[in-house]
């Protein structure tokens, strides 16, 4: 059980290792972790590998590794970058969208290669998320710096990633991604599914279809799913009345919120608070 309030496990800035070598050869590393991690490559080049995978990477290039993947790395250029490692659930939904991808990559390094500006908010945010964390900080102000600084990374890495080979993404895949985006930034509003399949000039029915056949449930569901995760976020993460959070959760009366939450977890939110924070 995960009781540390903050999504941020570790943050490390990592250099070339100090054994002796001749230039091309490099100390590989090989393990795996219950979290996810996100590194930036600020200078140098090297490899990252998994059991399907060996990716080169250089300066520029932000990697995102799923939790439990057992992946490796080796440095054949001297090399420096920055490491967070976090848990994604405890980001707010509004950003998780990432992490709930219709391309079946959750057994794969995922890769951006920065623009030149991208590059430059990157080492801000980066460099941003650093300082909060060590200054070690608990207040609201250094929890916010933290979120928005580490949400700026996650939306370069969105715009920059690079789309695999055996997984390039069909219409289908494209539209249903598109779809999560919004419901991600809007789940919390009254948003129909009509609504969502008029966007991309479909029927409410074809675009159900689409939706759960790539995610397994369909749109209505996922709203009502996302909306209990981060109720349970928040349930964990501050101190608000269950009312609130039943509202701000986009839920339209406490009652339904206490229902859906019971069905999903097994308890009631007050329940689910005293257990978990």
């Amino acid at each position: 059980m995960k009781t540390n309030k903050k999504f941020v496990i570790s943050l490390e800035r990592f250099k070339p290792h100090t054994f002796q070598a001749e230039q091309g050869e490099g100390l590989f590393m090989s393990h795996s972790h219950e979290y996810d991690e996100m590194t930036l490559i600020l200078d140098g080049e090297g490899y990252y590998s998994s059991q399907q995978q060996n990716m080169k990477v250089i300066a520029g290039d932000l990697i995102l590794i799923p939790p439990h993947l057992h992946h490796g790395f080796v440095c054949t250029e001297p090399w420096q970058g920055i490491s967070v490692h976090f848990y994604h659930d405890m980001l707010p939904a509004y950003c998780q969208h990432i992490f709930h991808n219709t391309e079946r990559e959750s057994d794969r390094i995922r890769s951006a290669r920065l623009a030149e500006d991208d590059l430059r908010w990157a080492e801000i945010s980066f460099f941003q998320l650093e300082k909060e964390w060590k200054q070690g900080r608990s207040s609201v102000d250094s929890s916010s710096f933290m979120r928005v600084a580490f949400e700026t990374a996650l939306l370069l890495f969105q715009r920059n990633r690079t789309i695999l080979p055996a997984v390039e993404r069909t219409a289908d895949q494209a539209v249903v991604e598109e779809v999560l985006k919004e419901i991600h930034a809007s789940y919390y509003t009254q948003i129909t599914v009509s609504e969502l399949a008029a966007r991309h000039f479909l029927s409410a029915s074809n675009l159900r279809k689409k939706f759960s056949e790539l995610t397994g449930v369909s749109p209505k569901q996922y709203m009502i799913n996302l909306r209990v995760q981060e109720a349970k976020r928040l349930l964990q993460q501050t101190n608000k009345a269950i009312e609130w959070i039943s509202s701000e959760v986009g839920f339209t009366s406490s009652s339904r919120f206490y229902d859906y939450f019971v069905k999903s977890v097994g308890v009631t939110p007050l329940e689910w608070r005293k257990q978990n924070q």
